[in-house]
């Protein structure tokens, strides 16, 4: 019985020494990078190729002739319809971006707000979809011409939403995200 004492005794003071110094003890379970946290580290590198990559194709994106002369597209539904959507997609690429990056540092220093800013992440890309499918579907002249398709990101609001529905209660559970970013 008096074992059974010192051993909480023990509990308590790693309690303590933990709370002072902002790292939080490792329960008991399975911990490490391994596991869903793969699919989490791949998705984050993927994303962070993918972005760099729209972000550095910019320059071409946003140019006016692409649109007017290849795509037959008048210079006025250019300027009033689609460099708007463009600058939205590049602003909400660049964040997404810092996120991103920020999280990737995150996750290798196992930092305890790592599985909140993810969250924020995928919050953050589903309030992105939801946007641009409704500055796409309020422009009826760029639907009406057929340049502009709501589908692709109906599609995206569809995959960020069950990205969310999957990965937020994971992080939000997790013994192995628990035990993993705790300093």
């Amino acid at each position: 019985m008096n074992m059974n004492r010192s051993y909480g005794k023990q509990d308590e003071d790693v309690d303590m020494v933990s709370s002072k110094s902002g790292i939080r003890p490792e329960l008991p379970g399975i911990s490490g990078l391994g596991g869903w946290l793969i699919l989490i580290q791949i998705s984050l590198w993927a994303s962070l190729v993918f972005l760099l990559s729209d972000i550095s194709q910019v320059a071409v994106i946003m140019d006016p002739a692409r649109w007017e002369g290849s795509r037959g597209i008048a210079p006025q539904l250019y300027t009033e319809v689609i460099r708007p959507l463009l600058w939205f997609g590049f602003i909400s690429s660049v964040i997404l971006f810092v996120i991103v990056i920020v999280n990737l540092v995150l996750l290798y220093r196992r930092k305890r707000l790592f599985p909140r800013l993810m969250i924020i992440q995928y919050i953050v890309n589903l309030v992105i979809g939801i946007a641009t499918w409704i500055l796409i579907a309020q422009n009826e002249v760029g639907r009406e011409e057929h340049i502009l398709d709501a589908t692709p990101a109906f599609n995206l609001i569809i995959r960020s939403l069950l990205t969310c529905c999957i990965f937020i209660p994971y992080f939000l559970k997790s013994v192995r995200v628990k035990n993993t970013f705790i300093k």
